[in-house]
C-alpha cells in the first residue's frame, strides 16, 4: 500500500475524531505547526526515526516538541500514536490530507493560477468570483507567474486543468498544420 493511501487513512481518522470534538480548525493548525516543526527539523526527524533511540526517548522528545507548540490532546495523542505506530514519517503527508479533506468539508478549495504576468487585484477578485461560481465553493488563489505560457491563464483546481494560454493554443494550431 502507498504511503499517500495510508496517510489519507490517517488523515481521515483524525478528522472523524476531531469532527466528534467539534474541534476541526484547532487540530488542523496544530497538526500543521507540528508537521512544519517536524519538516523544518532534521534533527528531529532523526531523532524520532532512528531504530537506535528507545521509544521512551522518542515520546520524551515528542512530548516536549508538543508541549512547546501546545498542541491540543487529539494532536497529542494523535502524534504519540503515529510514533508508537512507526508511521511519524508520514506526518507531513497526513498533515497535507487533513488540510485537504478540512477544506473539503468546509466547501473551500484552492485554484493554483499561472499567469504570464502579475495580474491587477481587480482582476484576481473577478477570477476569485468565476472560480467560485463554476466550482460552486470558496475559493483561495494562489498566483505562480510563468512568461513561458506567453499569456492567458491556466487554472488547476484539484485534478481538473484548464488551459486558455497562448502557448498551449499555438502548439495545437501547429498540430492541426502539421496533421494537414
Amino acid at each position: 500500500m502507498s504511503q499517500g493511501v495510508i496517510a489519507r487513512r490517517y488523515a481521515k481518522a483524525l478528522i472523524n475524531l476531531a469532527e466528534k470534538g467539534k474541534n476541526l480548525e484547532n487540530t488542523g493548525e496544530h497538526l500543521t505547526k507540528l508537521a512544519e516543526t517536524y519538516t523544518d527539523s532534521a534533527e528531529l526527524r532523526e531523532v524520532l526515526s532512528d531504530t537506535k533511540v528507545s521509544t521512551e526517548q522518542k515520546q520524551n522528545v515528542l512530548k516536549a516538541v508538543l508541549t512547546k507548540l501546545k498542541a491540543p490532546a487529539l494532536v497529542d495523542k494523535f502524534s504519540r500514536y503515529l510514533l508508537l505506530k512507526r508511521r511519524i514519517v508520514l506526518l507531513p503527508s497526513i498533515e497535507s490530507a487533513f488540510n485537504l479533506l478540512l477544506q473539503e468539508m468546509l466547501g473551500r478549495i484552492e485554484a493554483q493560477v499561472t499567469v504570464a504576468h502579475e495580474l491587477p487585484k481587480a482582476t484576481v477578485a473577478k477570477l476569485e468570483q468565476s472560480i467560485s461560481k463554476y466550482s460552486g465553493k470558496e475559493v483561495t488563489i494562489s498566483i505562480t507567474i510563468d512568461p513561458a505560457i506567453i499569456g492567458g491563464i491556466v487554472t488547476r483546481i484539484g485534478s481538473v486543468v484548464i488551459d486558455g494560454s497562448i502557448h498551449t493554443q499555438l502548439n495545437q494550431i501547429r498540430q492541426t498544420i502539421i496533421r494537414g
